[in-house]
């Protein structure tokens, strides 16, 4: 189940992308009454047509049924844990700070954006990284993290050696902010042949143009009816050709993804057909459902089994500021930790 989750996670990383990367405005407000593809483009759109995103990634489901699934599967989950993974959500936020909106940000444009993924559990944010000024800031609460993965014991013993390790190390592991200067650490990688592994703002620009082509290509797209959530769409696809166009499309865009991509075999990836809901509000996306029962084995599941993992879109968001009190990370002392640690 864990492997299904993964592949998921990734599948739907790249949507994200080439969903918030789409330009235009929105047009007409509703969709109801075009083709569906072109409500479903339509959506993507005006997706974009706005200053702030907020995306959430989410289980719609409860305790019971995960525990049920675990039965089901051969495995087993206790009831807290069940309960917080069904409560759990990542939030991701993008958010323009002169009110440029995202689909007017063009290869060259000066626009000073600001960016945050939360983790969080029942409303409670556990643990947070934001982008901000060209500086990276990091947060989480990691004595309540390994709590919830049982492994309250550990923190004492986690305290104690990071009580031997530079401070933002320690500041980190007591719940702390710290902060990343983003321009040295592409100086520090620059030394040693890392620079181009981040894409150019041209490279990004024509992978979302091609994600498009993919979508348009492999996806068929239509109309359920219409509900609270707006415009109500099916959008199928086959696993394996999607998944084929899109390995193709991120090797050849960004020839640094495939150290990512190189060990996914499209040919080995079970061909069937995929089914995903999406709702078109206001002339804008709102929602994304993908139900990853489709993805068992007939053995794990029962029939009238679901366990959908949801997007949602909101046009708007908080301000994205800087924390205060965050303690610099020495990127020489950092860079040096990762390659002990990959030394092991």
């Amino acid at each position: 189940m864990r492997r299904r989750s993964t592949s998921l996670a990734a599948l739907v990383t790249v949507g994200v992308i080439a969903l918030t990367g789409c330009g235009g405005g929105s047009g007409a407000k509703s969709t109801a009454s075009k083709d569906p593809q072109a409500a479903f483009a339509t959506g993507l759109s005006g997706l974009s047509d706005t200053d702030a995103l907020t995306v959430t990634l989410k289980l719609d489901t409860t305790a019971d049924a995960l525990i049920g699934f675990a039965k089901e599967s051969g495995d087993s989950l206790d009831a807290a844990t069940a309960q917080h993974i069904a409560t759990a959500a990542v939030l991701f936020e993008t958010k323009t700070n002169d009110g440029t909106k995202l689909s007017d940000i063009k290869p060259g444009t000066k626009v000073n954006a600001a960016t945050r993924v939360a983790i969080q559990d029942n409303g409670k944010t556990l643990g947070e990284f934001r982008s901000v000024d060209e500086s990276l800031y990091a947060q989480a609460d990691v004595k309540t993290l390994l709590d919830l993965f049982g492994e309250s014991k550990s923190y004492a013993d986690l305290t104690a050696r990071a009580s031997q390790m530079p401070a933002f190390v320690q500041a980190f592991v007591n719940g702390q902010w710290v902060v990343l200067d983003l321009n040295a650490v592409k100086a520090l990688a620059g030394q040693f042949g890392g620079a181009a592994a981040s894409p150019s703002t041209q490279q990004a620009q024509k992978l979302l143009t091609d994600l498009k082509a993919v979508i348009g290509k492999d996806v068929t797209v239509t109309r359920v009816g219409s509900d609270a959530d707006g415009d109500h769409l099916k959008l199928t696809t086959q696993s394996r050709a999607f998944v084929t166009d899109l390995v193709q499309t991120v090797g050849a865009d960004l020839p640094a993804a495939s150290l990512a991509t190189g060990s996914l075999k499209p040919g080995n990836v079970p061909d069937h057909p995929v089914v995903i809901d999406a709702w078109v509000k206001d002339g804008a996306l709102s929602k994304l459902s993908i139900d990853v029962v489709q993805f068992a084995k007939p053995s794990e599941v029962k029939p009238g089994d679901s366990l959908p993992v949801v997007l949602t879109f909101d046009q708007s968001g908080d301000d994205i500021s800087k924390p205060s009190n965050a303690t610099p990370v020495d990127t020489t002392a950092l860079f040096t930790l990762l390659g002990s640690l990959g030394g092991k």
